[in-house]
């Protein structure tokens, strides 16, 4: 992911209001021009207007932070609700293989989570591995990554299983058998 577009804010700024109501999206704001002023409403904020990545992490981290709670936890559920956004990914994932599906996963991951990088390696004709690595500064959306995988995984129908998954600090790896 390179950029944003002002839809990717809104939907962030969205799942807030209906956690947290107006309030919560004031708090969010707030936070969000804390050193220095990035958005004085939510007017400003046009839909098809493009936002640096940036600007998009920090939407999400201002989002998980007003909503409380364990940060990891809040993570994982705004990726998961990110993951769930991608109705393309669910129509398309009814009618892929499961090979279609984890590649799906990779350039899912690579357009809607900021600052991680993702990679498969196809270890053999039944096992695929997908990598996430989180970028400089970009450790924490491994947790909104591991969220939008949830989601998508959900959403498809596929044979496909986790047979191992590993986290460290600055990667998270999928083990998937596929069949």
């Amino acid at each position: 992911m390179h950029e944003a577009t002002g839809s990717d804010l809104r939907f962030i700024i969205e799942y807030v209001k209906q956690r947290r109501g107006m309030s919560g999206v004031r708090v969010m704001l707030s936070e969000l021009n804390r050193p220095s002023i990035l958005f004085t409403g939510l007017g400003n904020i046009g839909r098809t207007q493009v936002f640096s990545e940036d600007i998009y992490k920090k939407v999400i981290e201002s989002a998980a932070t007003t909503l409380g709670g364990d940060t990891k936890t809040r993570l994982n559920q705004l990726g998961y609700a990110l993951g769930d956004r991608a109705k393309m990914t669910k129509f398309i994932a009814k009618f892929s293989t499961s090979k279609q599906l984890v590649r799906l996963l990779e350039d899912g991951i690579i357009e809607d989570v900021p600052f991680v990088k993702s990679s498969v390696n196809e270890i053999s004709k039944h096992i695929s591995i997908l990598r996430i690595t989180a970028r400089k500064n970009g450790e924490h959306f491994l947790d909104v990554s591991d969220g939008y995988i949830t989601a998508v995984l959900d959403q498809s129908s596929r044979a496909l299983t986790i047979s191992e998954k590993k986290v460290s600090s600055t990667d998270l790896s999928y083990k998937f058998v596929l069949g």
